[in-house]
This record gives structure tokens, sequence and C-alpha cells, in this order.
């Protein structure tokens, strides 16, 4: 059978910026061997299959997969996706936000699709958080040698270090200036020799706070010892993560915060989210933004 597929660039205007992400429609009849061999042959950071009961309805099941196996949760593919399916008609765009439920391993995650002249200027997505955070961390001395940093490239104001899982570990990792997270490296020795192995974290976040008029609030960086020192990966999956990271600071106070972070240079494909947090005494709420761009529409061919 021959399926189409497209491959958009999300959180981004800009062809050849963002992040890729492939998204295959109308992926009925695929089971999850043949989509592990197409996200194989696709050969990028993740690729979507989307499934439906009830085309007529504005509920889609997300497969995802990248080229070494199946993710429970994604940011960028639900971007993406309901880029995609809002571009070609899957989801009529009939009003300013037109909502849409993708259901993913996790669960199902509330979307909206914004449009201008009937087509997507931003997609939305909106979850709560359940965090479990740590303050079980490595002592400073030793991060700086994780990240071949000095103690001092570590002093980031208020905010410390921590260890928090939403379902997935992330030592997140605070550094003073963007000059800081650019030059650091992994430094998978000095890991291995000291105590982050035991946090269970396979993935660290490096944030600054980056002022100035026109820039984002926050950069961003994903390193870890199965992340290449060439690869600046996305970082839409840790938002959640991050989001019950900032609301654990006494100095983010109860209420609605609005921010941006970015990752990535032009040589690495610059992407920003735009952040909005509900920090309450009950609960987080994280919604997450940005538009995408269509680069490419394709067939593959697959045999039955």
């Amino acid at each position: 059978m021959q399926y189409d597929y497209y491959i958009a660039d999300v959180f981004t205007t800009r062809v050849f910026q963002g992040a890729q992400i492939a998204v295959f429609p109308f992926a009925d009849g695929l089971n999850k061997s043949t989509m592990q061999r197409i996200a194989k042959e696709m050969n990028i950071s993740e690729t979507v299959f989307v499934f439906a009961e009830d085309r007529t309805s504005n509920k889609r099941r997300l497969r995802i997969f990248s080229p070494f196996g199946e993710v429970d949760f994604g940011g960028h593919p639900i971007i993406a996706t309901g880029w995609v399916l809002g571009t070609i008609g899957d989801v009529r765009l009939e009003s300013i936000h037109t909502p849409l439920l993708l259901e993913q391993n996790v669960g199902v995650i509330n979307c909206f699709i914004s449009a201008e002249d009937g087509m997507p200027s931003m997609i939305t997505f909106s979850m709560p958080v359940k965090a479990e955070i740590d303050h079980f961390v490595p002592p400073e001395d030793e991060l700086a040698d994780i990240l071949k940093l000095s103690a001092a490239d570590l002093d980031a104001g208020k905010l410390k270090p921590l260890l928090v899982s939403c379902g997935k570990n992330y030592l997140i990792i605070p550094i003073k200036n963007y000059p800081a997270v650019r030059k650091a490296k992994f430094d998978f020795i000095a890991w291995s020799v000291s105590s982050a192995p035991a946090t269970l974290a396979r993935e660290i976040l490096l944030v600054t706070p980056t002022p100035g008029a026109g820039k984002p609030d926050f950069h961003g960086r994903l390193v870890g010892p199965e992340i290449s020192h060439t690869e600046d990966l996305p970082i839409g999956s840790a938002m959640p993560a991050f989001t019950a990271y900032l609301c654990h600071h006494d100095h983010i106070k109860h209420g609605t915060h609005i921010f941006s972070i970015d990752r990535g240079m032009e040589s690495t494909r610059h992407s920003v989210l735009n952040i909005e947090m509900d920090n309450k005494p009950e609960n987080i709420v994280v919604r997450v933004g940005g538009p995408a761009v269509l680069v490419s529409k394709g067939l593959m061919n697959i045999p039955d």
C-alpha cells in the first residue's frame, strides 16, 4: 500500500530550522513492527503515525517512534501533527481556535489549532504536570566536571540544580550564561565516577536566563550519556519537567506565568517554544505553543 507523509519543521517559521518531524496522517493498517521500520527509514528524531476511528471527529490516536523505539510522549509531534492535519484539511478549521484531542501513550492531550485565513498559525497543547522532585543531585564540583565547566559557570542566581521526573528523569542544571551553556561538553568518564548515575537520569537539561529585549526568557540545551556532542536535541518533551522545576522554587509566585525558551543556533536548527504555566497550590498546568512550516510531502510504498 501507499502512505502519504509530510515533514514539518516545528517551533519555527523558517524552513531548515526548528525540529524535523515526519507525520503519516493516515496510518490505519500499519502495525508496530512496520512503524518502527519506517521510523528507521526516515531517520529523523521522531515520526508520527496518526489513526482515527472517526475522521469526522477532532480526535486522533498518535503512535510516535524514534529510529530506536516507540516514544510515550512527544511535544514536537503534537505541533507537527496539528499543523499537518489542519493544513491538509483532515481537521476542518472553521473558527479562530479549533479544538483537537491527540491521544498518546501517556493519555489524551488537549490541543488547539489557531488559524488565520483558514490555515494554521499556531498549535497549542495543554496538560497537567505531575512531577516528583528530588534535591539529591551531585555536588557542584561533580556537576562542573561532568559538563567540563568551572563551578562559577553553574551560578544562576535563585535557580538550583534539581532532579525532576514526569515519567522520565531529568537532571536540570541552571547555568550562569548563554556562552557557558554552549561551551558545555558532556564528560562520560566524569559522569561514571560521580554520583550522577544514581539519579537514573539519562538526560541533563541545561538552562540559563537570557535577558535582553527581543530575546527568549531562557535558553535550553540537552546533554547526557546517550547524546552526541554534535547533537542539539529538541527540548519540547522536557517542558513539563521544566515547568515543575520552576514552580518548585519559592520565588516563582502562584499564578499564571508566560515565558519563552529557545534551543539550538542557526547552525543546529534554532527553535523557540512559547510557554504558559499555571502555578497553583493544588496543581500545575503547562501550555506549550508554537508554529511550524511544511517542508515536504512524500509517498511511501509499504508491502502488504
